[in-house]
């Protein structure tokens, strides 16, 4: 059947909306991100992320369905997104391991202090105590990332003599790994930068001791 001009406009208006909407959603996902981030699964109200989202009731439970599950979306946004390492772009001449490490430390320790925010994953491992599943696999997911990262830097530092062969590499990455959380936890409850450096240059010092 011939679909009349009325029909062809309905639909492609139709189509117009969804592609809005598809737009719309994921700024709104950042948004909610953000209140997230900044207050917690039980912290944030429906009121706090529809005004952050700049949408309604109607418009939230079609498009995200709950509240955990949009905060499950946002905690995976906030691991694809935010997490301070990324891949490097390559660079003409390879830096150390140290210059890595601390390159990364300052990173975090300016985000923590300028930006007084910690990172969500850790946020959400404390609200939660591996009391929801979903959670808990999106910030293991976030960790295991973050690990791997400094893994590499790690066998980088072996591989140049910078760190011994003999240490263990993957106890090495937790290692750092740990540090950098109780860096956000302590920079959350008394933002020293003095403090927050010397546990870096400490970290740095038993992961790389030799250095000159």
């Amino acid at each position: 059947m011939k679909s009349s001009p009325f029909n062809l406009y309905q639909l492609e208006r139709n189509n117009c909306f969804m592609r809005q909407r598809e737009f719309d959603t994921q700024k709104a996902l950042h948004n909610a991100m953000e209140v997230f981030w900044s207050k917690g699964y039980k912290g944030a109200s429906m009121k706090d992320l529809l005004t952050a989202m700049r949408i309604g009731k109607g418009s939230f439970y079609a498009a995200f369905g709950s509240k955990r599950e949009l905060y499950l979306q946002a905690l995976s946004h906030f691991r694809d997104t935010k997490m301070l390492i990324k891949q490097p772009k390559r660079k003409a001449m390879p830096i150390s391991a140290h210059e890595s490490l601390r390159e990364l430390f300052n990173q975090l320790i300016g985000r923590t202090i300028n930006q007084r925010k910690v990172c969500m994953l850790g946020k959400a491992a404390l609200e939660f105590r591996g009391s929801d599943s979903a959670v808990a696999e999106i910030v293991d997911a976030g960790i295991t990332q973050l690990e791997d990262s400094i893994l590499k830097i790690i066998l980088n530092g072996q591989g140049n003599g910078e760190i011994p062969k003999e240490r263990d590499p993957h106890a090495l990455a937790r290692y750092i790994t740990a540090s950098f959380y109780g860096i956000q936890v302590l920079g959350g409850a008394k933002p020293c930068r003095e403090h927050l450096e010397e546990i870096a240059d400490t970290t740095l010092s038993l992961i790389i001791p030799n250095r000159h």
